[in-house]
C-alpha cells in the first residue's frame, strides 16, 4: 500500500505525524518507533496518546534538577544563578505543558469511535485553562 493510500484510510494521519514530531524528543525511542510504525489503527494511536499524556503529567528530570539547584543557589545567596535555574525550570515546565495541551486538544482529531471514548476516559487534563 502506498503512503498516499494509507493517509486516505487513516483520518488525521497528517495531524498524527505533527503530534509525533512535537513529542519525539520527550518520548523514549520505543514510543516513537510505535508511533511512526504501528499507528495505522485508531486504538493504537489512543494507547500511545494516553501513554504520552501519562509520561508528561509529572515533572521531568530537568525540571526536578533545576528546581533543586534553584533552591540551593537561593540558600547560598547566589541570586543570579538562582534566577537562571528558575528560568530553566519554568521553560521546561512550559514546554511540557504545551505538549500536554497538544495531546488533549489535537489527540481526538486522530481517533474515532471507541478509541476516542477510551482516550477521553483515560486522560485527566493536567494543565486546565484558567477558569477566570
Amino acid at each position: 500500500m502506498t503512503e498516499d493510500a494509507t493517509t486516505e484510510m487513516v483520518p488525521g494521519l497528517g495531524v498524527w505525524d505533527g503530534i509525533v514530531d512535537a513529542l519525539e524528543d520527550a518520548m523514549p525511542p520505543e514510543w516513537t518507533r510505535f508511533a511512526r510504525g504501528e499507528a495505522a489503527t485508531s486504538w493504537m494511536r489512543a494507547m500511545l496518546l494516553v501513554d504520552a499524556h501519562d509520561r508528561l503529567a509529572g515533572a521531568t528530570p530537568t525540571e526536578h534538577v533545576a528546581h533543586t539547584l534553584h533552591h540551593l543557589a537561593v540558600s547560598n545567596g547566589r541570586d543570579g544563578e538562582a534566577r537562571g535555574w528558575e528560568m530553566l525550570h519554568d521553560k521546561r515546565r512550559e514546554e511540557r505543558r504545551q505538549m500536554l495541551l497538544l495531546i488533549e486538544e489535537r489527540g481526538p482529531e486522530v481517533l474515532d469511535g471507541e478509541s476516542k471514548d477510551l482516550f477521553h476516559r483515560s486522560i485527566v487534563p493536567v494543565f486546565s485553562p484558567d477558569p477566570g
